[in-house]
């Protein structure tokens, strides 16, 4: 049998952060991943000669002494990964009602650039980034600091159209900027009723402090993180499906694809929760546990368009655009059949920059997994013409959407790849192709919390699901995932210490 100190499901940022942490530790470690391809939403891949990144598109606040480059010089990321910086005057473009509004990087900035467009809302604006700040200083991890004084409360169950609304007042010019600041919700699969706001501002704050895209692709961070576990001593394999965890006296016995054995003291699940409890021998799964978890709502999944171009044909655009065919910019995920598409997504990598010209263009857009439940049992490759001629039309409808901004992109394409909520079953894992895994209700937060530490003892559960999602909720997941087995004063003064 494999004997190890911590055996770690799945190979996404936060298992493979979880990894680095605790084989620099000293701790014998082997991450498991069923795939061929490591890295969960960090993966990338290739079509002809161009790169697309699966989940992670671009990320904020890596400037020196910001919340993400802060943490990841620990982890050796923010001295080798090869960042492009976005646009500085607009690295979001909210594209409604005909025209285009700029999310600036810097707060100063933000406000300036937003102002000129909205010129009497400049104390609603002012309002805003105040609280998003106040709301900042009560996440002290996520501020890089330590204290004793926990996160308040009170911001996690605020809904987070409430409360702007409640900033903004009854003026027509600062309900319209409203919609604008909701423009960008694709970072975190937004709903009008249930956003928390804590969730919106930690992390607009994050790409408002600085945004960059990663030049060589997202997958260069897991190939970081991966060799340095391998150098540290621990594992990484591939193909190894986790098939059953079952008690085995003091430890866990995990059961593998081609009935291979594993045997460790501590777990950490980095998959999605439901997946991991339904792998879990139902002896040491508490009924009242197992409901809450397989309970919960998932976050929309999405599909997308990834295109390659003809050559010196379509510019790159330094900014990411984020277009709403109406003006209620939560209308995206509700959208459906004839409705479909509301709102897309848009951006350049910067691994297909040529010059002022692009090879490469992703969009993407909301859409519900029931749009492709007929196909929900079949595997990849073998869903049969009625998938493809589900696939094929929805690309003409998004494509169409896309002409009405860019009339030309038709005639500048070479390729296509298409994919749905199942791909993203398929890649990822996760249940019904999920975005962003527990959808984070502001009306009972506490209800859709998960905590690392579980009353399995041994048992954690690291990622997405658990704090926030995007880089910096994942990376201060791991960091609380494992301060469960390090001790979280510890911990943060070793990360502290390679500052």
């Amino acid at each position: 049998m494999n004997r190890y100190d911590v055996i770690i499901i799945g190979s996404g940022l936060g298992s493979l952060l979880c990894g680095y942490i605790l084989s620099k530790e000293g701790f014998s470690v082997c991450i498991l991943e069923k795939h061929s391809v490591t890295g969960g939403c960090l993966q990338s891949f290739r079509r002809g000669d161009n790169t697309f990144d699966t989940g992670i598109h671009y990320i904020g606040s890596m400037l020196p002494d910001q919340t993400l480059h802060s943490y990841w010089k620990y982890f050796g990321l923010s001295q080798t990964l090869d960042l492009e910086r976005m646009n500085g005057d607009g690295f979001d473009v909210i594209s409604m009602d005909g025209r285009d509004y700029r999310l600036a990087q810097g707060f100063d900035n933000f406000v300036d650039q937003l102002a000129v467009d909205f010129p009497s809302s400049g104390d609603f604006l002012k309002l805003y980034v105040t609280a998003i700040k106040d709301t900042v200083s009560a996440f002290p991890l996520y501020n890089f600091e330590l204290t004793d004084n926990p996160a308040k409360t009170t911001w996690m169950g605020t809904n987070a159209w409430d409360f702007m609304s409640s900033l903004a007042g009854d003026s027509a010019e600062n309900r319209r900027l409203l919609e604008v600041l909701s423009g960008n919700n694709f970072l975190y699969a937004g709903r009008k009723s249930s956003t928390p706001w804590h969730q919106l501002a930690l992390i607009n704050h994050s790409f408002i402090s600085s945004a960059w895209r990663l030049k060589q692709g997202s997958m260069q961070i897991a190939e970081h993180l991966i060799s340095s576990i391998t150098a540290h001593g621990g594992r990484v394999l591939t193909r190894t499906e986790v098939k059953k965890i079952s008690p085995l006296k003091d430890k866990f016995q995990v059961s593998a694809t081609g009935d291979e054995m594993f045997v460790a003291s501590r777990i950490i699940a980095g998959i999605h929760p439901q997946s991991a409890i339904s792998i879990l021998e139902p002896s040491i799964v508490k009924r009242s546990f197992h409901s809450r978890i397989m309970s919960m709502e998932n976050t929309v999944s999405s599909f997308g368009l990834y295109l390659g171009l003809k050559p010196g044909r379509f510019p790159y655009l330094d900014y990411n655009l984020y277009y709403h065919a109406g003006k209620d910019a939560w209308a995206g995920p509700k959208c459906k059949a004839n409705e479909w598409p509301g709102m897309y997504f848009m951006y350049t990598p910067a691994s297909a920059k040529q010059g002022d010209h692009t090879t490469a263009l992703c969009i993407l857009s909301y859409m519900q997994f029931d749009e492709v439940k007929n196909w929900e049992n079949t595997g990849k490759g073998k869903r049969g013409l009625d998938y493809t001629a589900f696939k094929n039309e929805r690309a003409e409808k998004l494509l169409t959407l896309v002409e009405r901004k860019f009339p030309e992109i038709r005639s500048v394409i070479n390729s296509m790849e298409i994919s749905t909520p199942l791909t993203w079953c398929d890649y990822t894992g996760t249940p019904q192709g999920s975005m962003y895994g527990i959808r984070k209700e502001s009306g009972n937060y506490l209800k859709t919390m998960i905590l690392p530490r579980t009353k399995i003892p041994g048992f954690y559960f690291t990622g997405q699901n658990l704090n926030l999602h995007g880089a910096p909720g994942v990376t201060i997941s791991a960091i609380m995932t494992c301060s469960e087995i390090l001790g979280l004063d510890y911990l943060f003064k070793k990360i502290r210490d390679a500052q």
